[in-house]
C-alpha cells in the first residue's frame, strides 16, 4: 500500500473528522489496514488521496505545500528524528486536531 511520507502523522492522529463521508470511511479503511500490510513510502497521491476532494487528475491541488510536508518527514526520519504535526505542517486545515495528540 503506497502512503505519502506526511500522511504517517495524519494516520495515528484520525479520528473520524475529514473532507467528506467517503474520505472518512477510506481513512479509517486505510487506518486499519496500516499494520498489516506492507507499506510503500512514497512522494505522490497515494490510497488516502484516492478519496480526497483536493486530488484532481493524481494531484494534490494543493501539490507544493503537500511536497513539503513529504520531504520535511522524509528528512526527519533519515536523521532519526520522529516527526510530529507542529514540525512538519502547523499551516494544515486539520492542524487544530493533531496539535495536543502528541
Amino acid at each position: 500500500m503506497d502512503i505519502r511520507y506526511h500522511h504517517l502523522l495524519c494516520l495515528p492522529r484520525f479520528g473520524g473528522k475529514g473532507y467528506s463521508a467517503d474520505f472518512c470511511k477510506n481513512m479509517a479503511n486505510v487506518k486499519k489496514r496500516y499494520n498489516n500490510e506492507k507499506i510503500t513510502l512514497v512522494e505522490h497521491c497515494d490510497e488516502i488521496c484516492s478519496h480526497c476532494p483536493n486530488n484532481k487528475g493524481g494531484k494534490c491541488k494543493e501539490e507544493e505545500k503537500v511536497k513539503s510536508y513529504d520531504k520535511t518527514v522524509k528528512k526527519l526520519i533519515s536523521l532519526g528524528i520522529k516527526p510530529t504535526p507542529n514540525d512538519v505542517c502547523s499551516d494544515c486545515k486539520w492542524y487544530y486536531i493533531c496539535k495536543n495528540l502528541d
